[in-house]
């Protein structure tokens, strides 16, 4: 059994070590011969071996009758065969599995397509009357599930189909099978990236073999095997990330560093990006560190692949910018000749942060460092092709390396359909590489075409690999829609699928199209319903866009676009329950999304629950600390709450942002809170805030000193000292004095009430702080500034009566009447003050 699980070890990883087969073990038996051609990447040939075709059913009494599924017919066969059989017979089929999904991945995504055809080497699969087309067809209607589809043009769909029926249906009947439940996670995620739609289906299977292998401490376990905890973590990342899960695949991926003991960061160095650049400026790189263990520690074999087995590095041709940043320091950027698994934690990092960042410049500026990294040494086959594919795309809208990024994109192409290295050297680490189908890479390779201008070359590519949307897309383009729309009734013609009525009322706009899918679906289509909400979106009848958007959730929920469109329709038309709920579905499947945090807050505020707002604020700073707007709503939020120390943390982050940015609104609450001795919601004392608010009203005042408003706010504050001192009353007085005369200076102010009013106010608060200010001091200083704040109120007083007169009576304004017999009051206490200093001196 040991001996069984070790193969099984390396078939993970696919370490294609012979040694330890040639010379089989004692208790080897009937899974020896088949184990030793997995172990070396021979899977056709493993397929081809007696005991697999017996397990297949090659016997005559075996073979598939009309009306019995392929599915169906193979499961009846490998149980009959598992029945009475031990671990040998188990390991069999499961060999029989991974070579089936392995000949899959390498027709479908590593190249080159190979043959002999899946009937020459799976027994049982014709039956009398079916040709090659028919069982190609029923496998692929088989592998459907509760998706949309899959990809018509698949080589070879029967192998996913087998691969499917033992590595996921079958796990029950394979306990002995040490790596049975990671086979089955890497199968159904297979199944699923050739799928038109994101199943739930394999979602939950997913979820459920994921579990599994992470609970099984023979495979993940530091003790066992750091590479193989690491590869664990790697996998369940990039499937997090498929789902959109960025926060799960963060925590996955930093659990991969911990198991390799690695650090990998960005960090500056000076250098040169052009070729006339004379001085040298801060650059990104990318820094590895190791912890704990020597560089190049048990180096993985099968990494010495010669240039030319692996894609090519196209150089770019420019007269300005150089191929490479050329550093100050040569090993500036230098990183270690890191072991393919580190590599693939590198290329784990840089598309994490690509998903969890916002498209700018930055972010592609980063991809670059992480590109040049993956690039240095190149070693794993699958890995060079997602650098060099994702160093295109970002290049694509780049001019000066947009020839670069097309010609690259069509060296990959051609990679796939060499011939070198081995198809089993392209499968290393394939699991954790992101290469894509060839249809998509050639997909992709179209899409550039179309940016370029060359529209009818790229419909070319689109209409050959029967990829109709985009299809629709270059015919719209070329102002020949009605052409489309004949494209696609020609393919109905073929045959009806729901699909197709959706892309024809793409093409046409006619509603009778989705409701067609929709009915031809016995009612199950996700996509038709989402085209229906599509249709009433666009045209702002956001009511019926929400009643089918939410049909289309109801039958498969993992449609981020969707839970979108949903909650901006439900924010249009003012649901905000719904509005929030659909925003906390976003967040699930995109946490790292600002904009969907910033909205939630939205809904809750409107819901009255600002709690929760000021929760969804957070986050979305924390996916966006640049957007002044959003620090202005979480000070907003927080200073409604009481949590006034957050509401200073973010006025101050703002003035980054913004200089000059005065919201008096925010800073008198704050004030009043220091001013009452409130209590925060956590239990701390906002009063203890007083120096941090005073500082922020000094640079605010000196920033804009003529805002009458921040210079009264501070003169209360100033005035509310725990520790008062002369010098602090003095203060207050002349902070007052201040906010009296920036309001006087204005042209026309005695005309308007409101303005009078507040001047009343404030000269009232200036005589207070005057009374204050002189007791206790030199009777030359007291009666200097009595006699100044004399005069300043003095000059308000007349104003107000000069400007808030009734002209028919000549009697002052009521609104005005009390805060001015107020003024006039204290005015008279500090006139008699005054006069009193004036006698005793």
């Amino acid at each position: 059994m040991d001996t069984l699980h070790s193969l099984e070890r390396k078939y993970l990883y696919s370490d294609y070590v012979t040694a330890g087969l040639n010379s089989p073990p004692e208790d080897a038996g009937i899974w020896e011969s088949v184990a030793k051609l997995v172990a070396v990447g021979s899977y056709v040939a493993a397929l081809q071996e007696p005991e697999c075709q017996l397990a297949l059913g090659s016997d005559i009494k075996k073979q598939r009758t009309a009306g019995v599924s392929i599915k169906d017919h193979y499961k009846e066969v490998l149980s009959s065969y598992l029945y009475k059989g031990g671990s040998d017979k188990q390991h069999v089929v499961l060999c029989i599995g991974l070579s089936s999904l392995m000949l899959f991945t390498q027709n479908n995504f590593t190249g080159p397509i190979i043959g002999p055809l899946p009937s020459t080497l799976l027994p049982g699969l014709t039956i009398e009357g079916q040709n090659e087309e028919k069982i190609k067809e029923e496998a692929l209607e088989s592998l459907v599930g509760d998706s949309e589809g899959v990809y018509n043009l698949l080589y070879g769909p029967e192998y996913l189909l087998l691969a499917n029926l033992i590595l996921v249906d079958l796990r029950p009947f394979l306990p002995t099978c040490l790596t049975i439940d990671w086979w089955c996670f890497r199968c159904a995620l297979l199944h699923q990236r050739v799928a038109e739609e994101r199943s739930p289906q394999l979602y939950e299977i997913l979820l459920q073999a994921l579990n599994q292998v992470e609970n099984n401490q023979q495979l993940v376990n530091i003790s066992v095997s750091r590479d193989l905890t690491a590869l664990y973590h790697l996998e369940a990342g990039h499937l997090h990330l498929y789902f959109y899960d960025v926060g799960r695949a963060g925590d996955h991926f930093k659990k991969a560093a911990q198991a390799l003991e690695i650090e990998i960061d960005l960090s500056g160095a000076l250098g040169k990006r052009t070729k006339w650049q004379q001085e040298d400026r801060p650059q990104l790189v990318t820094k590895v560190e190791y912890k704990g263990q020597p560089l190049m520690n048990n180096e993985l074999p099968g990494n010495n692949l010669l240039p030319t087995d692996l894609p090519k590095d196209v150089l770019l041709n420019d007269d300005i910018r150089l191929h490479k940043i050329k550093f100050q320091e040569q090993d500036d950027d230098v990183i270690p000749d890191l072991r393919p698994i580190e590599q693939a934690l590198i290329l784990s990092t840089v598309t994490h942060k690509r998903r969890s960042s916002a498209a700018d410049l930055q972010l592609d500026q980063e991809t670059k460092a992480y590109v040049v990294a993956l690039l240095q040494y190149p070693k794993n086959w699958c890995f060079q092709m997602s650098a060099l594919l994702l160093r295109s795309r970002v290049e694509a809208t780049e001019t000066r390396a947009m020839e670069r990024s097309l010609h690259q994109v069509e060296e990959l192409l051609a990679a796939v359909n060499r011939s070198e290295p081995s198809r089993y050297e392209r499968l290393k680490l394939f699991s954790t590489s992101l290469v894509i189908p060839h249809w998509e890479l050639q997909q992709e390779l179209a899409k550039m075409l179309m940016r370029l201008g060359c529209i009818k070359t790229a419909l070319e590519v689109f209409e050959r690999l029967q990829l109709w949307e985009d299809a629709i897309t270059c015919y719209n383009e070329l102002q020949m829609r009605q052409r489309s729309a004949e494209v696609v009734r020609n393919q109905l013609k073929k045959g009806e699928t729901p699909k197709l009525w959706c892309l024809l009322g793409d093409a046409t706009d006619d509603i009778e199209n989705y409701k067609k899918a929709w009915e031809l679906s016995n009612h199950k289509s996700g996509r038709a319903q989402r085209s229906l909400g599509n249709y009433y979106y666009v045209r702002k009848d956001y009511n019926n866009a929400i009643l089918h958007y939410e049909k289309s959730i109801e039958i498969n929920k993992l449609q981020f676009p969707v839970w979108q469109r949903l909650a901006y329709c439900a924010l249009q038309v003012e649901d905000w329950e719904k509005c929030a709920q659909a925003y906390r579905r976003c967040s699930v499947l995109e946490p790292d999304s600002f904009e969907v945090w910033n909205n939630m807050s939205q809904a809750y505020l409107k819901l009255d629950q600002k709690p929760r707002a000021w929760k969804a604020l957070q986050e979305a700073l924390r996916c966006k600390v640049d957007s002044w707007r959003l620090w202005d709503n979480f000070m907003l939020v927080s200073t409604s709450l009481g949590y006034m120390s957050h509401a200073l943390n973010a006025y101050n982050r703002i003035l980054t942002m913004k200089e000059r940015h005065v919201d008096t609104q925010i800073i008198g609450r704050i004030v009043k809170a220091i001013v009452e001795g409130q209590v925060d919601p956590e239990g701390r004392e906002v009063r203890g805030l007083y120096k941090r608010c005073s500082e922020l009203l000094g640079r605010l005042t000196s920033e804009v000193p003529t805002n009458p408003e921040l210079w009264y706010l501070y003169g209360i504050l100033t005035r509310a000292n725990t520790e008062p001192s002369p010098e602090t009353r003095h203060l207050a007085m002349q902070q007052f004095k201040k906010a009296v005369a920036a309001t006087t200076q204005k042209a026309g102010w005695e005309k308007d009430t409101i303005t009078a009013v507040a001047v009343l106010h404030r000269s009232a608060c200036l005589i207070d702080a005057a009374l204050a200010a002189t007791d206790g001091v030199s009777a030359k200083v007291a009666v200097a500034d009595l006699n100044s704040v004399k005069m300043s109120v003095r000059g308000a007083v007349l104003g107000t009566r000069r400007g808030q007169v009734i002209v028919a009576t000549g009697q002052v304004l009521e609104e005005v009447q009390e805060p001015l017999k107020k003024v006039e009051e204290t005015l008279d206490i500090l006139m008699q003050k005054l006069e009193e200093i004036k006698l005793q001196t």
